[in-house]
């Protein structure tokens, strides 16, 4: 991964990107080269993201639509193969073409997290933009939405919370012993050993019930 790449994807916000998302362009800023680009197959990053070809596509085309890539397509001029798809990252779409007022390029734009610059300038079916990176068939515009498969992301949820253990003392040893300690000392004399405790022992001692409704109240915590 480059230093460049390094520093523009830290300065991304992690709200504006899904899970996927953050994955596929993870990786394809560990591919960057300064000097060569970025070619990773798409083979090569679903096995890296562990994701499905669908949802692949999907965080590639939210990516793009985002303006924090673009894929270019080639074709070998001898062969007229495909060649494999050149991502351009977003703080590199600044002088991936020359800036205009037509693109909305030029050194007067404001930086922005996304591109790191402010030359990136506006997406067309001419430049490339919007296609997929699949090998089997020409990218274009029009295909692209057809090959969009379910996600496949599972929704995280949130953590079930146990009534009955929440009013159970800490299994901790140190919580236990730290409890029992300031009790003893308590029950000399000492009217402050409880309010001192640190929240969570604190709360061990009333959900454990460690001490008579006489001691609860002179303490004045429980």
């Amino acid at each position: 991964m480059s230093h460049k790449a390094t520093n523009w994807l830290s300065s991304i916000p992690a709200k504006a990107l899904t899970n996927s998302e953050f994955r596929v362009l993870f990786h394809l800023c560990d591919c960057h080269n300064p000097s060569q680009g970025c070619f990773p197959t798409q083979a090569y990053l679903i096995d890296c993201c562990g994701i499905s070809n669908g949802t692949l596509n999907n965080a590639l085309n939210g990516l793009e639509a985002k303006g924090l890539i673009a894929r270019h397509q080639e074709r070998d001029g001898r062969t007229r193969r495909q060649k494999p798809t050149r991502y351009v990252l977003g703080f590199e779409l600044g002088a991936a073409k020359e800036p205009s007022p037509a693109s909305g390029g030029g050194a007067g734009a404001k930086p922005s997290p996304r591109t790191g610059g402010g030359k990136q300038g506006k997406r067309s079916p001419e430049t490339g933009d919007g296609a997929v990176s699949n090998l089997r068939a020409d990218p274009s515009p029009i295909s692209a939405g057809s090959r969009l498969q379910p996600t496949g992301e599972v929704t995280c949820k949130e953590p079930v919370i146990n009534p009955r253990a929440a009013r159970e003392g800490s299994k901790n040893p140190l919580v236990v012993a730290e409890a029992e300690r300031a009790i003893r000392v308590f029950r000399e004399g000492r009217q402050d050993a409880l309010r001192e405790l640190k929240p969570w022992v604190q709360d061990h001692i009333r959900n454990a019930e460690l001490l008579t409704p006489d001691e609860r109240q002179r303490s004045g915590l429980f």
